[in-house]
């Protein structure tokens, strides 16, 4: 049987390859983006704007992958190529407006908001179309630190968004401490709402404190007429969900 020793060096030597072809895969922009539509609930469910999720391959969810990259340290790395590959699409699609993810950690680091600033300094022509959703993945360490680089993006003419609210321990905090444009609500809470209708009251709530401090709300993972009924009458702003479609390879 294996020593305990050998064992380690087993699982060491196996993190360390996974490490090194994600770096490379990051590297070689080896990956793909897929678009989901964000419905506005004010009217006629006109398209606001499209979320670009990362995929690698064929592989199903891309979370153990991004979990890897924030836990290895190449977070930054992978958050910059997203967003380039974003901009790149934005340049080409006239009128597209997208959001993109970017990691607590990301956000904390001045040289990745200095690259992002260059990048849309040098594109213009996307001033006004690109949304970040700050990810609670990754706990942000100095508040006052990020809300001056999210501030630095907003004046470059970009919104933030506060994704996975209610999620994480930190969210009121950070929707305390950072000045941002929208807060995306959690789909564990929309989902619930189907079978639970005391989520309701939670989310008009969450509403009306937003509506004060002139934050707009959106919804994820509305999958139904029911669900959407009960968000749009609680005043919610944006939903998105596979009632408006699914992720696709072209927005």
């Amino acid at each position: 049987p294996a020593t305990l020793g050998e064992a380690f060096e087993r699982s060491l030597a196996r993190t360390l390859a996974q490490v090194t072809a994600l770096g490379q895969r990051v590297e070689g922009g080896d990956f793909s983006l897929v678009y989901q539509p964000v419905v506005s609930l004010r009217g006629d469910l006109r398209l606001h704007h499209y979320e670009a999720l990362i995929r690698f391959g064929d592989q199903g969810t891309p979370f153990p992958m991004i979990r890897m990259a924030e836990e290895m340290d190449l977070v930054c790395a992978l958050d910059a190529a997203v967003v380039d590959r974003a901009l790149d699409k934005l340049l080409a699609v006239p009128g597209l407006v997208l959001a993109v993810n970017i990691s607590g950690r990301s956000m904390s680091k001045p040289a990745f908001v200095t690259h992002l600033r260059q990048r849309l300094k040098s594109s213009p022509g996307v001033r006004g179309r690109l949304i970040f959703e700050l990810t609670e993945s990754v706990a942000v360490g100095d508040l006052s630190e990020a809300d001056r680089h999210i501030q630095a993006l907003r004046a470059e003419g970009c919104e933030v968004c506060l994704d996975d609210f209610g999620a994480g321990a930190s969210s009121l905090a950070y929707l305390q401490q950072l000045n941002v444009d929208v807060v995306k609500i959690d789909g564990s809470f929309i989902r619930e709402l189907e079978h639970d209708t005391r989520g309701s009251a939670f989310i008009r709530q969450l509403v009306r404190m937003c509506g004060e401090m002139k934050v707009r709300t959106l919804a994820e993972m509305v999958e139904t007429p029911l669900v959407e009924d009960v968000i749009r009458k609680a005043g919610v702003d944006m939903a998105q969900g596979w009632l408006y479609g699914a992720a696709a390879r072209e927005p």
